[in-house]
């Protein structure tokens, strides 16, 4: 039987994840910095101070991590990409993010990045999880609306 696990993204986990993500994740990384999603992916987990590949069994269902932004006052980009497997998983995932979350906000201050104004089932998510989300600003390569999303540590 398959089970849940987690282990930082290799490079078989970055191609999966590029070939089988969600279209709202498409639409997001191809507005903000074009058509090469494995590329973006590989930036994401390189850039990142922690990142995390979930998966269910062999089947990559998200990855995720933090990019420092300001090391010093612990702000950071918090990412995370979904696969069309991830809905299958709903609350599994939802569970986990809104505990990984919390567990980030024990080390880092600041978290915030931009959802696309159309992603209307990741605004729910993420404000179910606790972001403050603001009005669409254009954002990327386009312009196009994106709402910034923040997370603060409750110290």
């Amino acid at each position: 039987m398959a089970e849940y696990h987690y282990r930082h993204p290799t490079a078989e986990d970055i191609k999966q994840l590029a070939a089988n993500l969600r279209d709202e994740d498409r639409k997001e990384i191809a507005g903000m910095t074009g058509y090469n999603f494995a590329a973006e992916i590989e930036h994401c987990v390189r850039s990142s101070d922690r990142c995390w590949c979930c998966l269910y069994g062999d089947t990559v269902l998200a990855a995720f991590g933090v990019i420092a932004t300001n090391p010093l006052n612990r702000e950071g980009i918090v990412w995370m990409l979904a696969t069309k497997y991830t809905a299958e998983h709903k609350v599994y995932t939802g569970r986990w993010t809104k505990r990984g979350i919390k567990a980030l906000l024990e080390d880092w201050n600041f978290l915030y990045n931009f959802v696309d104004e159309g992603n209307d089932e990741t605004i729910k998510w993420l404000k179910w999880m606790g972001a403050n989300v603001y009005p669409p600003q254009p954002r990327g390569i386009y312009g196009l609306p994106y709402h910034l999303f923040t997370f603060k540590a409750v110290k």
